[in-house]
């Protein structure tokens, strides 16, 4: 939440020099993203469920990975529990699979964040971070974070996630960086799901793509190649 496509710079780049087709999308009320009346993760998931991977002889097949962070990787979540065939793998970054609490005023001091105080939060982040942080959260509005939870609070994905049919691998942010995915559901997920592994990024922060991605490619990058 607050964040947009363009933000996905680095990870996005080393996957395309990889061999990746890589697409990414602004979710409705982010970016350059339509806007609308209501904001559910449902209907987070049922447009990225209307986007088709790029198939050079138009049959239809999964995508080769789906990657979302935060807001993301729960939407990549009920997308694939309604949609079995949608995706071959899913990457979840610091996903906030459970909120039990309005958050929507924290979430909203978000949005007057400058690049400068993102960068001196955030030593780690490449100046283009800061940069396309800010200029994503400028482009969400109050009534987009407003809307988001009054229409989801409280919600938990962690059945949904636990009952995919394709392998989830989670990286979470350091456990001293206060990560949203927390260690309890690392164990309860691994213990109901056998294609369930998750992992910490030391030194990451929620954001971990910025923070490391280099991390976060090498984890989209194992143990796979692109059809």
């Amino acid at each position: 939440m607050t964040s947009s496509a363009a933000c996905w710079w680095r990870v996005a780049d080393e996957m395309a020099a990889a061999g990746w087709v890589v697409t990414a999308p602004d979710l409705r009320g982010h970016g350059d993203a339509p806007r609308t009346v209501r904001y559910d993760i449902a209907g987070f998931a049922a447009d990225v469920l209307d986007l088709t991977p790029p198939s050079p002889d138009g049959a239809p097949r999964p995508w080769d990975l789906v990657v979302g962070h935060s807001l993301g990787g729960v939407v990549a979540t009920a997308a694939a529990g309604t949609e079995p065939g949608w995706a071959a793998r899913l990457l979840l970054v610091d996903p906030v699979i459970t909120v039990a609490t309005d958050l929507a005023a924290e979430v909203t001091a978000e949005l007057d964040a400058s690049q400068e105080a993102l960068s001196a939060a955030n030593p780690l982040w490449h100046p283009e971070d800061a940069f396309l942080k800010a200029q994503a959260a400028r482009q969400t509005t109050p009534h987009v974070v407003e809307s988001f939870f009054r229409h989801n609070v409280p919600w938990s994905y962690e059945e949904t996630l636990a009952a995919t049919a394709c392998p989830v691998t989670v990286l979470a942010a350091d456990p001293d960086r206060g990560p949203t995915f927390t260690a309890a559901e690392g164990l309860r997920l691994a213990a109901a799901k056998a294609d369930f592994t998750w992992s910490t990024v030391p030194g990451a922060g929620h954001s971990v793509h910025r923070d490391n991605p280099e991390a976060v490619v090498a984890a989209a990058l194992a143990g796979q190649a692109p059809h």
